[in-house]
């Protein structure tokens, strides 16, 4: 059964409506509006885990609206993020970045609000510009910037996954991917590769190797294709 947005009426204010698309699962919506299983069930009792429908209705928590943002780009408020590390994390002074945002209240951020980010260039203002190289499948995309495809396609409005075309520049977005910094060095996960052997055949250990790439779960380790940062000596 697929529910209309006219046949769906959410249970209190703080929550709203949302029309599942394709890919979407309860865990990733949940994950989305910064809740968890539990609670996106709570406020949609009569959804079963199985009838979950791309064109369906459900309630979700509510996030603030976006505001305007004229020369700007709009950023996804994630976990943990709060308007001084957001502003410094964009070189931004925290009073310029507070203007922007007029209507957000600075000491209740909500994961999955959208903020302008001023004064920032179009196109792939978070995250990092990779080229697609020869041979390259959707899989190994990915797997190798731990990326879910909604994501990839969220920040590249124009990327068609049944065909991928070498040559064509990608978004990936921010805390999917990472660059390996001065102290550190890229590793290609390997099949039998998992963390304790990575940190066991780089003289580091599991903590050390999860530190140095905080974007990835100890799962990612066991996945070949995965691009991981191995701190120096």
């Amino acid at each position: 059964m697929i529910f209309r947005q006219n046949q769906i009426q959410c249970p209190n204010e703080s929550s709203m409506t949302y029309v599942v698309r394709p890919g979407d699962t309860l865990n990733s919506i949940a994950a989305r509006f910064g809740t968890n299983l539990v609670g996106l069930l709570e406020l949609n009792p009569t959804l079963r885990l199985r009838t979950l429908t791309e064109g369906m209705t459900i309630c979700v928590p509510r996030v603030p609206q976006r505001p305007s943002c004229i020369n700007g780009a709009y950023y996804i408020v994630k976990e943990k993020d709060s308007f001084y590390n957001i502003a410094q994390r964009y070189n931004l002074p925290l009073n310029i970045l507070l203007e922007a945002n007029p209507e957000a209240n600075p000491y209740d951020l909500k994961v999955g609000q959208e903020i302008c980010i001023p004064n920032v260039p179009a196109g792939c203002p978070f995250g990092t510009v990779v080229v697609i190289q020869q041979g390259t499948r959707l899989s190994d995309i990915l797997i190798s910037y731990n990326l879910s495809l909604n994501e990839l396609k969220e920040a590249n409005a124009e990327f068609n996954p049944n065909i991928i075309v070498p040559g064509t520049e990608l978004c990936i977005p921010p805390g999917t991917y990472q660059e390996c910094g001065p102290n550190s060095r890229e590793y290609i996960i390997k099949v039998g590769d998992s963390l304790s052997t990575v940190a066991l055949n780089n003289n580091t250990t599991p903590s050390a190797l999860l530190i140095a790439n905080p974007s990835l779960r100890p799962a990612n380790f066991l996945i070949s294709g995965t691009k991981v940062c191995i701190p120096n000596a």
